[in-house]
């Protein structure tokens, strides 16, 4: 081989570090313009729910196996459970008072909110969490929370596209809910 061709001008060195620098980055652009896909989250803020969506994609990860919570649209159906006025209004402020001790923790162990760690630093983080009690306990609402929006109907915001259905084989009962006979209106009609 002639070692004229691996010479390389300036102009393609500076032109290929510029390429890279900015391929390199692509992964935490796509990340920044997540916001675009955020749509209504009240009772929550915009980084409460970037939060929790974060500790979400830990507990219940897009690993090749199945769905992730991401998949399933998790923090979508915990929207849902937050504005539902049937549920014990005391259980939803403990989701998201402890939301807020577990952002307040992760800025004063990491200086930095938690969908901006490094995914092994989440990890981390979430291990230690869950070795306190109170920690435990809010994951472990969490998880119950994936869980559900796993396995119900898509009409409640969860289980998108019947994705966790068909990655469990689930031929979901007859009939299926329409407006009239979902969970809130049926008892409203008690």
């Amino acid at each position: 081989m002639d070692d004229k061709e691996w010479l390389i001008s300036r102009k393609q060195f500076v032109k290929t570090i510029v390429l890279s620098g900015v391929a390199l980055q692509l992964p935490w652009l796509n990340s920044c313009s997540s916001d675009e896909e955020i749509g209504e989250t009240k009772p929550l803020s915009k980084d409460q729910y970037k939060t929790v969506r974060s500790v979400q994609d830990i507990l219940f990860p897009a690993d090749g196996n199945g769905p992730s919570a991401r998949d399933i649209h998790a923090t979508d159906y915990l929207i849902w459970v937050l504005n539902d006025k049937r549920v014990d209004p005391e259980e939803n402020a403990y989701i998201i008072e402890k939301l807020n001790d577990f952002i307040a923790k992760c800025k004063s162990d990491h200086g930095d909110d938690f969908f901006d760690l490094y995914q092994s630093t989440q990890e981390e983080f979430i291990a230690t969490i869950s070795s306190e009690s109170w920690g435990e306990k809010w994951l472990s609402r969490l998880l119950t929370l994936i869980f559900e929006a796993l396995l119900l109907d898509p009409s409640y915001g969860g289980n998108v596209g019947e994705v966790g259905w068909n990655w469990l084989s689930h031929d979901p009962g007859q009939p299926r809910p329409t407006k009239e006979i979902m969970y809130p209106e049926i008892l409203d009609r008690l």
